[in-house]
């Protein structure tokens, strides 16, 4: 299954984008690419990485709405073995739909040279622009513009993640051919309503793009003057002369900002905003998922906090996007665009029936499990020790508390004086030690302040 997974995960392009509209998350354009990419983390990282952020009952009470499953009246009663033989017999396939076209060279060879020459636009001075990975918000949503453009001026914030205040005064989309009402119809909606200026539409197969121009709060389609020109309406003093960017599509070739602009030598001059600070509370993330049987609403805050970094990878077997805790929080997130209900649907029941029997069984047998855990840390311990040269090791998280521990828990052990270039080594060498926990190492003196805390009330040495 793994090799079916990772061609299928192939098909996703890098820089994907993961958006929030209507307080759903939308992946490459559309709630069928975000089924498809759940689908796909829930085969790679297995059914207990969304139980683990979801109450037991509701998994249950979704399992019996979805599958007419037996009820379970008492958790602590549950009858494992008629459950394995209940779901063992249902008959399903899930069904999402697949990636059938990627996005070819020309239009990634034409969106790379249009983003260098806007990029090299802050060298004179008339404004910023941004790319695929930064988000854009526009009141509750957040998109990933392709290119974006913004004069700052005190009118924009600009975060470390994530652009917002009045909108940018050029947006730009290229369009993906079976998405393309999404950036024609759907996302033009949205930038008409919020006030964007100028939102231009590129459509790389048939050479063409769409001027739009805000004209009385509705967009009006505009054309190139004869001579082949467009004078940008929302940066005076900017023309963009899109001819030589068709000759650079088949074979890369690199553009300077003079090549695809002309610029007034009197355009008005505005000062470069610096990035406020990151926009988010940390805090959140303790919060969990407000998961339901029924889709919940995401917030912009909640989106931003848990929205990795759209790079897509595959690691060990499984999908991989930004991060361990980038997983977690697109899974989340899922859940809460799906509801619980729907999500069952994307597996087999016998692959969510043996999630939570595990769950259960790690609830009923806390201590014996954290035994388990706590085996393996001392083996650790001792590898830490001999061939990496710590000092001191201790322990902090819910491993030394006395709630039970699920699969996004980590466990993060403290080390003292590891000598000079061993950090790195020791570090893989302890998130590779265990495939059932997920070990965590530190070094004592780059603790955070949150960890430090931890350290001062609970640390356990090992």
């Amino acid at each position: 299954m793994t090799s079916d997974l990772f061609e299928e995960y192939l098909q996703w392009q890098a820089k994907t984008k993961i958006e929030l509209v209507e307080q759903k998350l939308i992946i490459g354009k559309s709630l069928s690419g975000s089924r498809l990419l759940f689908n796909q983390i829930l085969r790679g990282w297995k059914a207990i990485s969304a139980v683990a952020l979801a109450p037991e009952y509701l998994w249950w009470q979704a399992l019996n709405i979805a599958f007419g499953a037996p009820a379970i009246p008492d958790l602590n009663a549950i009858d494992a073995a008629y459950l394995r033989s209940w779901a063992s017999e249902v008959i399903f396939t899930p069904q999402v739909t697949k990636l059938t076209e990627r996005t070819g060279r020309k239009s990634s060879n034409i969106r790379e040279t249009l983003y260098m020459a806007f990029f090299g636009l802050r060298w004179v001075g008339i404004g910023q622009s941004l790319g695929r990975v930064f988000v854009n918000r526009l009141g509750g949503n957040a998109f990933m513009p392709d290119i974006l453009f913004y004069k700052g001026q005190g009118l924009n914030r600009l975060y470390d993640y994530y652009l917002e205040g009045r909108p940018p005064e050029l947006v730009i989309e290229f369009i993906t051919p079976e998405y393309t009402s999404y950036d024609t119809e759907t996302k033009r909606a949205y930038y008409e309503a919020a006030g964007v200026p100028e939102y231009w539409i590129f459509d790389t197969e048939q050479e063409n793009i769409k001027f739009l121009r805000l004209e009385n709060g509705v967009y009006q389609r505009q054309h190139l003057s004869d001579d082949g020109r467009y004078e940008v309406s929302s940066i005076p003093g900017l023309t963009f002369l899109p001819a030589k960017l068709w000759e650079a599509a088949d074979d890369f070739t690199y553009l300077k900002e003079s090549d695809l602009f002309e610029i007034d030598s009197d355009a008005p001059k505005v000062e470069r905003i610096k990035p406020i600070g990151e926009g988010i509370d940390w805090s959140r993330g303790q919060l969990g998922f407000a998961t339901m049987l029924e889709p919940v609403p995401i917030s912009f805050e909640d989106y931003i906090y848990w929205c990795p970094e759209p790079k897509f990878e595959f690691v060990d077997g499984k999908p991989y996007i930004g991060s361990r805790d980038g997983i977690k929080g697109l899974t989340g997130m899922f859940l809460m665009t799906f509801g619980l209900v729907e999500s069952v649907k994307l597996l087999h029941p016998i692959e969510w029936v043996e999630a939570l029997l595990a769950v259960r069984f790690a609830v009923q047998n806390t201590q014996e499990y954290k035994a388990q855990v706590w085996q393996l840390l001392h083996k650790t311990a001792i590898l830490l020790r001999e061939k990496y040269g710590a000092s001191r090791l201790g322990v902090i998280g819910k491993l030394v508390k006395p709630e039970p521990l699920n699969f996004w828990d980590e466990i993060t052990i403290v080390a003292w004086n590891l000598p000079s270039g061993q950090m790195g080594k020791a570090y893989l060498a302890v998130s590779e030690f265990s495939e059932s926990f997920y070990l965590h190492l530190i070094d004592a003196e780059d603790a955070t302040d949150i960890q430090l805390d931890e350290m001062a009330s609970g640390l356990v040495e090992i």
